[in-house]
C-alpha cells in the first residue's frame, strides 16, 4: 500500500517539475535571446566616446553608505574623487562604525568640522557631526547614529545637492567613466528615474591607484562561481528585463536615482533588501497614479565590487539576499498577476516569486524525492529524464552568460580564463547550486532575523598601499 502512494507521489511531482521546469527554461530562453540583441547595442555604445557628451551632463549626488569599512574606504573614495564627471559631489555616511572608518577618512583628507544644511526632512537616526575640507569641497563626510544601511542612504539622500543621486557601496571601484555611461539614458529620456549599472567581481584583479588596471580570474573556486553567477544576473537576466522595462531591482552596489522621484516614495525602506524595496516602491507609485516613467540597466556602466570569499561570508549574503527578496515581495504581493501595473503585475513580479523565491523549495523537495525513489526502487526513467534536463538547460544557461560577456566586453582576455569559466559552469551545476539553494531554502524559516540590519562581509584592501598623492590628481 505504502509502494503504491509513494510511486504516485514520485509520478505526481515528476510531472509536476517537468512543467515547471518547462515554464522556467522557456522564460530563461526568451530573456537570453533578448538580451542578445540588446548587448549587440551595447557593445556599440563601449566603443564609443562618451567623453562628448561631458558639458551635456546633470549634478550628480555620489552617496556612499559605510558601516565598518576601514579596509576600503579609502581607496573607494579616491576612485570617486578620479572620476570623469563635470559636476558631482561624495557624500560619505559614516553610519555609527564600531572600527576606524570615520577618522580614517578625516585623517587621509585632513577634514574639518563643518556646518551643513539639509535639503530634505526624511526621517534618519541623529546626526552626530559633517566633514569637509577647502581642498576637496566637493566631499562631505556625515557622521550618524546606526540605523542600517537604508537609514544611511536616506541620510545622504537629505545632505544631497543636486537632482540626481548615485549610491554606490563602500566596497566598490567604479571605472572612471561610468558617471558619463550611467548618465546618458537621463539626458535621453526626459521620464526616466531609475538607471542601473553593470556590477563585476574585483577579486583576482589588478587595482592601481583605485582603477582597475587589468581584469583577470581569483584563484579560489567560491569566487569563481561567483563570478558566472554575477554574468547570468546582469547579462542575461537584467538585460532581458530591461528591455521589457520589467527591472525590478536596481543594485544598491550601483545605481542611478532621479532624487525627487525617490522623494516622493518616502526614500529607502528601512529593510534587508533596500534596493528591491526601493525599485519595487517606485514602479508601484508611478503605475497606481498612472504617471509615465522608464526604469534602465545599462551595463557599459561598470561597477567592481568584493565578491565573498569565504563559505561563511557567501552564507550570509545569500540568506539576506533571499529574505530580502521575500520581504519585497512580501510588502509588494498586491501587485502580483495585477494587469493594472503591466509587465510588472504579470511578468515580473510572478517570475520573481514563482521562481526566483520559491524555486528553492521546489528543488529542495525534488533532491528528497529523488533519494526516496532510489532508496525505494520506484526511481522512473522519466524522474531520471527530468533532472538531466534541469543540469543541461542550467549548463546551457551559465555557458551562455560566459559567451555573451566574452562576445560583447571580453573582460577576461586570456582564452584560457573563457575556458576555465566554461569548465567552472558544469561543475557548479552539480555541487556549488545545491549549496546555495539550501541557504536559500533555510531562509524561509527566518527571514524576518536581523532584517534591519548590514550584512559583514570580511573585506581586504584593492592594494596594500594607499597613495595620498592621488588626492591632487
Amino acid at each position: 500500500m505504502m509502494q503504491d502512494v509513494l510511486k504516485k507521489v514520485v509520478e505526481f511531482y515528476s510531472l509536476g517539475i517537468f512543467i515547471y521546469f518547462v515554464l522556467i527554461n522557456f522564460t530563461y530562453i526568451f530573456l537570453i535571446l533578448i538580451s542578445i540583441r540588446r548587448l549587440r547595442k551595447f557593445t556599440q555604445i563601449v566603443n564609443s566616446d562618451v567623453t562628448s557628451i561631458g558639458e551635456y551632463t546633470i549634478p550628480i549626488t555620489i552617496i556612499v553608505p559605510a558601516y565598518n569599512e576601514e579596509a576600503t574606504i579609502i581607496e573607494n573614495i579616491l576612485s570617486l574623487l578620479a572620476l570623469d564627471y563635470p559636476n558631482y559631489e561624495i557624500v560619505v555616511v559614516n553610519d555609527g562604525s564600531k572600527d576606524n572608518t570615520l577618522n580614517l577618512i578625516i585623517e587621509h583628507f585632513n577634514l574639518r568640522s563643518i556646518e551643513q544644511e539639509k535639503t530634505s526632512n526624511l526621517k534618519t537616526q541623529d546626526v552626530l557631526g559633517v566633514y569637509s575640507s577647502f581642498e576637496l569641497p566637493n566631499l562631505i563626510i556625515v557622521d550618524k547614529l546606526n540605523g542600517g544601511k537604508s537609514d544611511a542612504l536616506n541620510t545622504g539622500i537629505n545632505f544631497s545637492k543636486n537632482p540626481l543621486f548615485c549610491a554606490i557601496d563602500a566596497d566598490c571601484v567604479i571605472e572612471k567613466d561610468a558617471l558619463l555611461r550611467i548618465i546618458k539614458p537621463f539626458l535621453k529620456y526626459d521620464d526616466m528615474i531609475a538607471v542601473g549599472g553593470m556590477v563585476r567581481i574585483a577579486n583576482g584583479c589588478r587595482i592601481e591607484y583605485s582603477v582597475v588596471c587589468e581584469s583577470s580570474l581569483p584563484h579560489r573556486l567560491i569566487e569563481k562561481f561567483q563570478i558566472i553567477e554575477y554574468f547570468r544576473a546582469f547579462l542575461t537576466s537584467r538585460v532581458g528585463w530591461e528591455t521589457l522595462n520589467g527591472l525590478l531591482i536596481i543594485s544598491g552596489a550601483f545605481g542611478l536615482f532621479k532624487k525627487s522621484a525617490v522623494l516622493e516614495v518616502g526614500g529607502y525602506t528601512n529593510t534587508i533588501g533596500e534596493d528591491m524595496e526601493l525599485t519595487l516602491k517606485l514602479h508601484e507609485h508611478y503605475r497606481k497614479n498612472k504617471k509615465k516613467y522608464k526604469i534602465d540597466f545599462t551595463s557599459d556602466a561598470v561597477c567592481w565590487t568584493q565578491a565573498p570569499s569565504h563559505f561563511k561570508d557567501l552564507r550570509g549574503q545569500r540568506l539576506r539576499w533571499h529574505r530580502g527578496l521575500a520581504d519585497s515581495i512580501l510588502k509588494h504581493k498586491k501587485m502580483m498577476f495585477n494587469p493594472k501595473y503591466g509587465v510588472i503585475g504579470m511578468f515580473s513580479m510572478p517570475y520573481f516569486f514563482l521562481i526566483e523565491l520559491i524555486g528553492p523549495i521546489i528543488e529542495i523537495i525534488g533532491y528528497l524525492v529523488m533519494l526516496i525513489s532510489i532508496f525505494t526502487g520506484l526511481i522512473s526513467w522519466f524522474f531520471i529524464f527530468v533532472f538531466a534536463m534541469a543540469y543541461l538547460f542550467g549548463l546551457f544557461f551559465s555557458i551562455s552568460a560566459v559567451l555573451l560577456e566574452k562576445l560583447s566586453y571580453n573582460s577576461y582576455k586570456k582564452p584560457s580564463e573563457t575556458m576555465t569559466l566554461v569548465v567552472l559552469s558544469m561543475v557548479e551545476q552539480v555541487c556549488y547550486r545545491q549549496i546555495t539553494v539550501w541557504w536559500r531554502f533555510k531562509s524561509f524559516f527566518n527571514f524576518k532575523k536581523g532584517s534591519q540590519t548590514w550584512g559583514h562581509i570580511q573585506r581586504r584592501s584593492f592594494r596594500k598601499k594607499s597613495n595620498k598623492k592621488q588626492l591632487s590628481k
